[in-house]
């Protein structure tokens, strides 16, 4: 069976090659009624054409495709931002093509040279390994690049992050106005400037209450299930009773905190009180449900599309803008007042 081309797409609908193209390629706005560009989908459904993006790369046009690089392919947060992303590119005809990274820089360096080798429209970035210079390489070349989640301060990238540091003041004031005055934390990886403000959140507010940062409460976690519990584990072996309340600086590193929690005969929130951040699907599956900090992830990939889209539009003078989005605490049942002085 021959595949069918444009011109069959375009015959079949009563319209030229270069009308179909428009629609293929999105580009219909102000060239054709919405009657024109109905009857061309019609007749792209009823013939199961599928446009080749490789050649289109090949001549310059558009792909249809986004790049989206990731350093947790199964932390949650990353699978939920993928899913939302997928779900706008859908509606406004992209595909998505995912990369995990699972924080390596080898791996990190190599995806992204692959898909601007492969002409894709655009790369979303979340990294905490790559530089400023090989990203400012890339814009050079014309590659549009929106970094997501994580900063790169000198790539004079366009950026679209959580005010992590807003969060991290709302998780530890909310434990303080329950009555909890000695807080343990569990950090993330030093180099992610999302962990490196969550953490900066913390120690502020404490010192803004008159609190006094114990470092024997601070444990170093890399985002994981695993490193959750581990941490935790070692806090109540050495500090058991000594803090009454955890922030954690995400959820997964949270739920396995619980995790070890339960797992010593504790009680959540009558023993200990913890709070995450991200606010995860599976953070209100947990027993109890976790109090978490929620980034605004619909909001992100709007902006990080918005971004994309308007890449031509702008004359690259979207270059260096960064759009923080203001997170909201999210009270389940993981807190409670603390009645352990």
């Amino acid at each position: 069976m021959n595949k069918v081309t444009i011109r069959d797409v375009a015959i079949r609908a009563g319209v030229s090659s270069t009308t179909v193209s428009r629609v293929t390629n999105n580009k219909v706005e102000g060239y054709m009624q919405k009657a024109t560009k109905d009857k061309v989908l019609r007749a792209i459904q009823e013939l199961k054409y599928t446009p080749d993006l490789r050649a289109r790369s090949l001549r310059g046009l558009r792909s249809g495709i986004i790049g989206l690089v990731v350093p947790h392919g199964l932390n949650p947060f990353y699978q939920e931002l993928a899913y939302a992303l997928t779900k706008i590119f859908y509606k406004e005809g992209y595909g998505l093509l995912l990369c995990n990274s699972e924080n390596d820089t080898e791996k990190e360096l190599f995806y992204v040279e692959f898909l601007a080798s492969q002409n894709v429209d655009g790369i979303i970035i979340s990294t905490e390994n790559l530089s400023g210079e090989k990203v400012r390489i890339l814009l050079d070349r014309g590659t549009p690049i929106v970094l997501i989640d994580e900063d790169i301060p000198d790539a004079n990238a366009p950026a679209v992050f959580t005010n992590n540091y807003q969060g991290a003041c709302l998780a530890t004031q909310y434990l303080i106005n329950l009555g909890h005055k000695r807080i343990a934390f569990i950090r993330g990886p030093d180099k992610a400037l999302s962990c490196q403000e969550r953490w900066r959140g913390y120690c502020d507010i404490l010192r803004k209450n008159g609190l006094t940062l114990n470092y024997a409460f601070v444990g170093k976690g890399n985002l994981s299930y695993k490193s959750g519990y581990k941490v935790m584990k070692q806090f109540l072996r050495s500090h058991n009773q000594e803090f009454t309340a955890i922030f954690c600086s995400d959820d997964f590193m949270a739920l396995g905190a619980m995790r070890a929690i339960q797992d010593g005969g504790e009680k959540i929130p009558r023993d200990y009180s913890i709070i995450g951040f991200d606010n995860i699907y599976i953070s209100s599956l947990s027993n109890p449900q976790l109090t978490t900090v929620a980034q605004p992830v619909t909001k992100i990939v709007r902006e990080t599309f918005k971004i994309i889209k308007n890449w031509d539009k702008s004359s690259l003078n979207l270059k260096g803008e960064h759009k923080h989005l203001n997170t909201k605490l999210v009270i389940r049942e993981s807190c409670a007042e603390n009645t352990r002085g």
